[in-house]
């Protein structure tokens, strides 16, 4: 889809994040409203999250990068999710692609890139969509976060960071 632009997220686009979260598996299978609500909350005040609007400014997904959220050094890509309305037209690449190129601005360190996120299980398309772009399965998790619950930790390397590549 073209036209799309991404900008972090405030607080009047919280309950617009709660409801395309909502009306996606993580809202079905892993979070209630209020649990959503506190985690966008609290991701838009430490603007980790970034809203992708369409050409009439209409929100059409988000994600919430936490920088240091993996070993305190590597990216972690939390709360993917795409407006039911809107998937299967490569919003979501293009979200991906934006975390991703946030991930790489960083001048901090480690000197190489990563990306890390969690799919579940029985999450199949998120798997493949994952897969698809170049991330692999390094971990399984049993009963991460409830009994019966199983996560794969999934994880791309990106490249290396701008001051390791300007010593090279």
């Amino acid at each position: 889809m073209k036209g799309i632009s991404f900008a972090t997220a405030t607080r009047r686009d919280l309950e617009h994040c709660v409801e395309i979260m909502m009306d996606s598996i993580l809202g079905e299978e892993y979070f209630s409203r209020e649990l959503a609500v506190a985690l966008i909350a609290q991701g838009i005040s430490r603007k980790e999250i970034t809203a992708a609007r369409g050409p009439e400014g209409e929100m059409l997904g988000f994600f919430r990068l936490v920088l240091d959220g993996v070993f305190l050094v590597f990216a972690y890509v939390h709360l993917f999710a795409v407006k039911s309305s809107h998937r299967g037209i490569g919003i979501g690449s293009q979200l991906l692609a934006e975390a991703e190129r946030q991930i790489r601005k960083e001048e901090s360190y480690p000197d190489i890139k990563k990306s890390f996120l969690l799919v579940g299980k029985l999450n199949r398309k998120a798997k493949a969509f994952y897969e698809k772009h170049g991330y692999t399965r390094i971990a399984t998790m049993h009963d991460l976060f409830s009994k019966g619950d199983t996560e794969f930790l999934m994880m791309k390397e990106l490249a290396l960071g701008k001051i390791k590549a300007a010593k090279a």
